[in-house]
């Protein structure tokens, strides 16, 4: 039996420098990072959080390999563990990472809500460049949400699933050949929808598709692989196991963000379910990826040597997930219904869009422009470029592309479409707004968070799976190890009553005695 899909993500924002040299991208993430925390009351007398990297494992791999290098992430000093981190009472995480701001949502139930929680980040990253506008004064930074600077770099948009600790073994280790006719044809195609596009010498689809070379593997700057296999999986691993991807691209859009945590959290509880029996296996998924960005409706060779498109074996995903629907209990992927809809929506739309050979978008009858990112910029570049007669490669449409993802509103090229009503909001303002101070409710986020916005000095340690608290002659820590339990409803009334954190630790020993 299945187990909730409780999804995060990670976003790495780019970030420019535009007036002086003496300003460092790592120093102005750093700033951005620590201005936000003193206005969430995270800096201050007697506040000193630390990041908890005991935990954390990056160089080793699930399959049993370990890398010999060391992690730069290794904060030993407290001071340069403050300066780069900051645990957000909303649940969140906001830290440097190398040379820009990266921040990571809470523990989310469903994919509207970690929607939301990503958008929040956007509020969040936007406040913190306002706080630190006259100090960066003469000097004007940006922040952009999106995978590719066009001069070869790609930064991640990072999605962590959690799965049942038996599932993720037998799938990734013990039978890896079970992923690759499963999981891996799905994240492959997945970009139809999922795709923020991008100029260059075409258009493509997707951003992050040129810099996936493996199907497996630990790296996430180099040899980048469709599945991530760190053994970092911050719960219990006896119990559960996270599912690590780095291969989807920024979403600005709401509803491809949806769509695209919400179809994946079908597909991994079918998969869990052993629903999934067909073999969808691509003859070469790391070169499939690159066929798909360049052009969505491509043929792709299967295994058996027989030929498919993305869009065919989307359509077989989502017959399954239908009949799933109809079969298997499906309660733990909320809003379960819409994001079937949405899915048949999109893939009959995208059966109807007409392109030119040079992927110029030349019939949207279903308006698949207002739903997904890259058919909407596609049609954005489309009209910009045959107005000035530029080709796909000109340096224009990169600045445009970059543009589109610019997180303050004013700029942004997304948010003044938005504005227009040529993007399809879904979204509400207040919630969205609410995820910058508060974390979601269902998930070990809530507890956390409520430490940091109830008790912020006598936290001196947190991380995703513990919360370490200052008594002055000891050090008492809290374990998160299940990310589905320390909720609002469980714990909402002992966190009304303690007047400090002893007080919190004493009624949480009588509630599990």
């Amino acid at each position: 039996m299945s187990i909730p899909k409780v999804v995060g993500i990670e976003q790495e924002y780019a970030i420019t420098i535009k007036g002086g040299d003496d300003l460092s991208a790592f120093h102005a993430s750093c700033m951005l990072v620590n201005g936000y925390a003193r206005k969430a009351g995270l800096r201050g007398p007697g506040i000193e959080t630390l990041w908890d990297y005991d935990h954390e494992t990056p160089f080793q791999d699930i399959r049993g390999e370990l890398f010999s290098r060391k992690s730069g992430r290794d904060i030993t000093r407290k001071e340069d563990n403050l300066l780069i981190n900051a645990a957000l009472p909303n649940g969140a995480r906001l830290y440097t990472d190398h040379a820009h701001p990266e921040y990571s949502t809470p523990e989310c139930l469903g994919a509207r809500e970690a929607a939301a929680c990503d958008k929040a980040g956007e509020l969040i990253l936007a406040s913190a460049l306002e706080l630190a506008k006259e100090a960066f004064h003469p000097v004007t930074v940006d922040l952009f949400k999106n995978n590719v600077d066009h001069q070869g770099q790609s930064y991640g948009c990072h999605e962590n699933y959690l799965l049942d600790a038996g599932v993720h073994q037998e799938y990734f280790v013990d039978d890896p050949a079970k992923a690759q006719r499963t999981l891996i044809p799905y994240l492959v195609t997945r970009q139809v929808f999922a795709g923020s596009g991008k100029p260059g010498t075409s258009f493509q689809i997707s951003q992050r598709a040129d810099f996936m070379e493996s199907l497996f593997g630990l790296d996430t700057m180099f040899k980048r692989p469709i599945i991530n296999t760190r053994q970092e999986h911050h719960a219990d691993p006896k119990r559960f196991r996270r599912l690590h991807l780095i291969l989807g691209d920024s979403n600005m859009s709401e509803f491809a963000s949806i769509l695209k945590i919400g179809a994946t959290q079908i597909v991994l509880q079918m998969m869990e379910d052993g629903f999934i029996t067909d073999n969808f296996s691509l003859k070469d998924p790391v070169q499939a990826v690159k066929r798909v960005s360049a052009r969505f409706d491509c043929e792709l060779e299967l295994a058996d040597g027989k030929k498919t498109t993305a869009l065919d074996l989307q359509r077989r995903f989502l017959d399954l997930a239908l009949e799933y629907r109809l079969r298997r209990d499906v309660a733990h992927v909320p809003q379960v219904d819409s994001i079937l809809e949405a899915w048949t929506n999109v893939l009959d739309g995208l059966a109807e869009l007409k392109m030119s050979p040079d992927m110029d978008l030349e019939d949207d009858p279903r308006d698949m422009s207002r739903k997904l990112d890259w058919v909407l910029k596609l049609w954005l570049l489309t009209r910009y470029r045959r107005r000035k007669s530029l080709s796909w490669d000109h340096p224009q449409l990169k600045v445009l592309d970059l543009e589109y993802h610019n997180i303050d509103r004013g700029k942004s090229i997304f948010y003044s479409l938005q504005r227009q009503g040529l993007t399809e909001t879904i979204l509400r303002a207040e919630e969205t707004a609410a995820y910058v101070d508060e974390p979601p409710a269902a998930t070990r986020a809530w507890f956390r968070g409520k430490c940091l916005r109830k008790f912020p000095q006598e936290v001196y340690l947190i991380n995703w799976e513990v919360v370490g608290f200052d008594h002055g002659d000891i050090h008492r820590m809290v374990p998160l190890l299940n990310p589905l339990k320390g909720t609002r409803e469980r714990f909402q009334q002992i966190f009304d009553q303690a007047a400090n954190s002893k007080e919190l630790l004493d009624m949480l020993a009588k509630l599990n005695s």
